[in-house]
């Protein structure tokens, strides 16, 4: 029998089905990068954007489609990670605001609501690229728009399947559009993704749903419960990790003029690394507490528990979380105070002794969520602050988060990688104003060239290079610029053509992981005799991926 109608539980079928198909095809998407890099990790991002929003549904029943996308696109905006994360995220949350005061919907709110969530999509987006999944969402929605006009009543059966088909079509263009996806013989993977959503979605509805019971779990993936961790005799040092979502209700308070700052000033009292969202009538809450029940008791004057998850983190994390925990019990006091995004350790170490305050942990293949961002900003007592990506893929979660909080003024600085975000840090003089703080970091990025060596994941034609599956490959920016089957002759190409390199002074060379100590001797020989104007240093980064990530100032 066609369907012509939706009510909410049956949306969060279909939401789920198409979350599930991702998640099954993630892997391919990752490995539809541009460049033979092993840093793939569009469909990573987007399926745990979507979790996200699962996971803000969990054990909730939905009679209204506005109540479930409500719910549904909060848990993705805050879940949102990497660009492709982010943009699906604001596509969720348009299609929400198309879908709100409606309990069940025909073909035709869907086609609206899908069309809003194209708007809100590329309004993200500062400069939209065609060639992406920008184009494969709005000529989706276009084509819902055009079917409708010829059959008003269609079914969702047939939509579906022809919206697939559609989006499958510009998936499969892309690369006209996109001359680097032509030119590396892939489609656009942000697309490929959002095609795998829908056609989740089209099977679900069929009876064919693809299986999606380990979807929605708790916060961070863990099920398993280690009772070695907390035992008889344990003394309960780090308190509990509390969330909730809290519907406030009229009965209770007036929602209109309630400020969240209200819980807030109390969870100071009680708790710490606090994140508190209010959207609208809804406040999700994140505490770390000793007092979970006062916690509780507090909220509920205000109204009503949609999810709540209390943890004791002795359980919940392990000792290096534990520590982390220790260092961060009072939050940084400062006037201006800065935040970066990093993986490696030694990274990590290096960045804090040079400036940072807080770290963000993620980087490459690891992006952080929006939501980390904001736990990141509540470790903080600053006037100002600013925030260093360090990779292109972790910018719009960082803005993301950026406009949502509101305790302090917060910029980010668009260092796109590690190398950037070092040389930011390097320029930063904390006595001048903020404004001036900023100007001379983004002058320190400009002048700035990032190296990056790593080891090609398949064969490719680019340009006048041909590369070979294994060989040694050097990037900077969106070029590859050498190849070899040698490592030391790949680093020497990549940085003999590197822009401007004779007018260079410094390279700061961060090694990652699987660098031994012999191939750096190699690699300060090669320094010496090739590019003897360079003063160069070498610092443990400890990154996966990238064997080098070389600052050249």
């Amino acid at each position: 029998m066609a369907t012509t109608h939706i009510d909410g539980e049956a949306l969060k079928e279909l939401i789920l089905g198409g979350l599930a198909n991702l998640k099954l095809n993630s892997k391919e998407v990752d490995e539809l990068n541009v460049f033979p890099v092993p840093d793939g990790d569009t469909g990573t991002n987007m399926s745990m954007t979507l979790e996200g929003g699962a996971n803000a549904i969990r054990d909730m029943y939905f009679e209204s489609v506005s109540a479930f996308a409500k719910v549904f696109s909060r848990g993705t905006l805050l879940g949102a990670r990497g660009n492709s994360g982010v943009i699906l995220s604001q596509f969720v949350k348009g299609l929400s605001l198309g879908l709100q005061g409606l309990k069940t919907i025909t073909v035709r709110d869907f086609s609206k609501a899908f069309n809003q969530g194209v708007e809100k999509a590329y309004d993200a987006v500062i400069n939209p690229t065609e060639g992406t999944m920008l184009t494969v969402m709005r000529e989706g929605g276009e084509y819902l728009e055009k079917l409708l006009e010829k059959e008003p009543d269609v079914s969702f059966e047939t939509a579906l399947m022809r919206l697939n088909q559609k989006m499958q079509i510009s998936l499969e263009h892309t690369p006209e559009l996109l001359p680097v996806l032509k030119e590396a013989g892939v489609i656009d993977s942000g697309g490929a993704g959002f095609c795998y959503i829908f056609q989740g979605a089209e099977k679900t509805l069929n009876g064919e749903k693809p299986e999606h019971e380990d979807i929605i779990r708790p916060h961070g993936g863990k099920q398993n419960i280690d009772f070695s961790a907390f035992h008889a005799d344990s003394v309960l040092e780090f308190g509990y990790c509390t969330e909730f979502i809290l519907q406030l209700q009229n009965s209770k308070v007036d929602i209109g003029s309630f400020d969240k700052k209200v819980i807030v000033d109390y969870l100071e009292q009680v708790g710490d690394s606090i994140v508190a969202v209010q959207d609208e009538d809804i406040v999700k809450i994140h505490v770390h507490t000793f007092k979970p029940g006062d916690v509780l008791n507090f909220c509920q004057q205000f109204g009503e528990y949609i999810t709540l998850k209390i943890e004791n983190m002795s359980v919940q994390h392990n000792e290096i979380m534990l520590e982390e925990e220790r260092k961060t019990k009072e939050k940084i006091k400062k006037k201006i105070a800065i935040v970066a995004a990093l993986s490696g350790r030694g990274l990590k170490e290096y960045f804090h002794e040079i400036g940072a305050d807080v770290i963000v942990d993620g980087g490459q293949t690891d992006n952080p969520s929006t939501e980390d961002f904001l736990e990141a900003f509540n470790r903080i007592d600053a006037e100002h602050i600013i925030v260093l990506p360090c990779n292109s893929n972790i910018v719009m979660a960082a803005t993301q988060a950026a406009e949502i909080y509101k305790n302090s003024d917060v910029r980010v600085v668009k260092a796109k990688t590690v190398a950037e975000g070092y040389a930011a840090l390097s320029m930063m003089n904390l006595s001048l104003g903020i404004d001036e703080v900023i100007s001379d970091m983004e002058s320190a990025i400009a002048e700035t060239e990032t190296g990056l060596l790593t080891t090609s994941i398949r064969d490719v034609e680019y340009e006048d290079l041909s590369v070979k599956k294994g060989d040694y490959i050097g990037l900077n920016g969106d070029a590859v610029l050498s190849a070899s089957g040698n490592k030391i002759d790949a680093v020497r190409d990549l940085l003999a053509k590197t822009k401007g390199i004779h007018e260079k002074a410094v390279a700061v060379v961060f090694y990652g992981k699987e660098v031994k100590d012999k191939e750096l001797e190699e690699i300060e020989k090669m320094l010496k005799e090739d590019f003897p104007w360079l003063e160069y240093g070498f610092i443990k980064g400890g990154q996966e991926v990238y064997d080098y990530i070389i600052a050249i100032e």
